[in-house]
């Protein structure tokens, strides 16, 4: 005949072994979810200052196109021939009528901007959250048609010539204009203008 057998009980020691282990364990686990959480959220707040930075940047880009635009409409409006502006201007518009502040060819910045003399570009910077917006022209040349004489190789006509002009423009969030960088989207194009 057999004995029966009775069930092995785990010691005292042995239960309170296991449920420390269990609560090391809890431990761990909760110590891997705050990693994620602080991980995840760093991704996010560099996600975030990631898309801030693109928005300020292309709200800059568009400001100083649109400032640049506006310069070519204000050239373009009278169909004129521009005077270079009188020494200590500070804006290229003289009364109503643009002139220009120095000369492309001689290029006296060497492909710098100076936008010492410039004009606020207007319908930016209303609040403090948009940039402001500048331009100034600079002279490229003249070119017109010969004239019709028998010395046309000599003459050149006094209207229908086309004049082009460079023009430099800026956006910057400061309160005034700043070195083309970090602190001012620059963008520059050029323009013809047809003198009538």
């Amino acid at each position: 005949m057999s004995v029966p057998r009775r069930p092995l009980l785990s010691s005292p020691s042995s239960q309170a072994r296991q449920r420390g282990a269990a609560l090391f364990v809890a431990m761990i686990m909760m110590l891997l979810v705050l990693v994620l959480a602080v991980v995840g959220m760093r991704t996010i707040t560099l996600e975030s200052r990631i898309a801030g930075n693109m928005l300020q940047s292309q709200r800059l880009q568009e400001t100083a196109d649109g400032a640049l635009r506006q310069g070519e409409r204000v050239i373009q409006k009278y169909g004129l021939s521009l005077a270079k502006c009188a020494d200590g201007a500070t804006s290229p518009l003289d009364g109503a009528k643009p002139c220009y502040v120095g000369e492309a060819r001689t290029d006296e910045f060497g492909l710098n901007t100076s936008f010492t003399v410039n004009t606020q570009a207007t319908g930016f910077g209303s609040d403090y959250k948009d940039p402001s917006g500048y331009w100034y022209p600079r002279y490229v040349s003249t070119v017109c048609p010969k004239g019709s004489s028998a010395t046309s190789a000599l003459e050149a006509a006094g209207t229908g010539c086309m004049e082009f002009y460079e023009l430099n423009a800026q956006a910057t969030a400061k309160s005034s204009v700043q070195t083309c960088g970090p602190d001012a989207f620059c963008l520059r194009s050029t323009i013809n203008l047809f003198i009538q």
